[in-house]
């Protein structure tokens, strides 16, 4: 009980933090862009290093932040190190976030790095836009042998 009163709480708090009108004025990402957007990341942290990039990527009004297109990463651990859609999560552990089936989703995106280094992840979510729970498909990245970054795209 204590823990779906934990993850509704986290939830809210998630949407409560989100920017739904930088959201809404972006057109929704394809795969593609977000396969690119994630490449992007991995390019900069090589580029600037992983505090300077972790820094960049969670800066709501930076150029990471693209409406529904922005970055997270993870430590393998499951500590949240940055993340463009709601920074108030950075130094929490995110381990324990589930969708509404009951998925642990960052357990899902962290096994997908530790295993295969890199492909996508599907879990429901709720819409920063419409507010309504849909299909969220997540691709990430093994990054510098420590982390995970990703970005995703919700399913309309």
């Amino acid at each position: 009980m204590k823990r779906t009163i934990r993850t509704l709480t986290l939830t809210a708090a998630m949407l409560a933090l989100s920017v739904p009108p930088l959201f809404a004025q972006v057109a929704q990402p394809t795969a593609e862009d977000v396969v690119a957007f994630v490449g992007k990341m991995q390019a900069h942290v090589t580029e600037v290093g992983t505090d300077k990039a972790f820094a960049d990527f969670s800066d709501l009004k930076g150029p990471w932040v693209k409406g529904e297109l922005y970055g997270f990463c993870h430590s393998l651990e499951g500590i949240n190190v940055a993340h463009g859609g709601n920074p108030a999560l950075i130094g929490k552990n995110v381990l324990g976030f589930k969708d509404p089936d009951g998925v642990l989703v960052n357990v899902a995106v962290v096994d997908k790095a530790k295993t295969e280094g890199k492909g996508w992840v599907e879990y429901k979510w709720p819409n920063p836009t419409t507010r309504k729970v849909v299909t969220k498909k997540v691709y990430v990245e093994k990054v510098a042998d420590k982390f995970v970054c990703g970005s995703g795209y919700y399913v309309q």
